[in-house]
């Protein structure tokens, strides 16, 4: 063979090993690949968990109320997905957790010091049409060597339903809980969400906690074509 026509062979045996076609088959691999479902709680959370879910993505303050609840405030975002990282909608997330002081309310007597009347211990929220999701509420206080989390409850008519936990990234007591230290390596890493503040130069800023939730089963798409 010819010099002149092995130089082209050689041009795009090159071209197919360049760090950009690389790149986009990394993409793609990682598009059409599954993603690794958000793990299910290991343990039972039935005891802590309300009767009737407060029906508003607002942990802080009660609807007609100009009071508080006490502590760190805090914001979580997330996004629920299929298997494939396609948005669903309409997904029902209701969550609970404990207060300031660590302690879920439904577990105290009504007439208790420790429960923040102003404190919604429970929230409710829908997913919109990019199945992204909302809350405010407080800092989990922790108890014993339960590290700060929360507890969560997704629902879909065709995905069933999800019960997980969030957890903090880099908190101290995260090493001590042992139910946190339950889950592999990669389960932790799905169910820890990441922190950062909404003002990176004020270390005093509301923190913001990002936890996306991918839900087992695929979405199916509507055809609006002819029938």
């Amino acid at each position: 063979m010819s010099p002149i026509r092995i130089l082209p062979i050689a041009a795009l045996l090159l071209s197919l090993f360049s760090p950009n076609v690389l790149a986009g088959q990394k993409v793609a691999n990682e598009l059409f690949s599954p993603k690794i479902n958000t793990p299910t709680r290991l343990f039972s959370a039935d005891l802590s968990m309300p009767e009737k879910f407060n029906s508003t993505n607002n942990l802080i303050q009660k609807t007609g109320s100009f009071y508080a609840a006490f502590g760190e405030k805090l914001f979580i975002q997330g996004t629920i997905t299929d298997s494939f990282g396609v948005p669903i909608d309409n997904v029902i997330i209701d969550m609970w957790q404990t207060n300031s002081a660590g302690k879920y309310q439904t577990l105290l007597d009504n007439n208790s010091d420790l429960i923040d009347k102003n404190f919604n211990m429970s929230g409710r929220t829908t997913t919109d049409n990019l199945g992204n999701y909302f809350f405010v509420t407080i800092m989990p206080g922790f108890y014993l060597n339960r590290a700060p989390h929360i507890n969560f409850n997704a629902y879909h008519p065709k995905f069933g339903k999800l019960e997980t936990e969030m957890y903090f990234e880099n908190h101290p007591k995260n090493n001590l809980d042992y139910q946190y230290l339950s889950y592999n390596d990669e389960d932790r890493s799905l169910l820890t969400a990441k922190v950062r503040l909404t003002d990176i130069f004020d270390n005093k800023s509301t923190k913001i906690a990002t936890f996306n939730i991918v839900m087992k089963g695929v979405q199916q798409y509507k055809n609006f074509g002819n029938k």
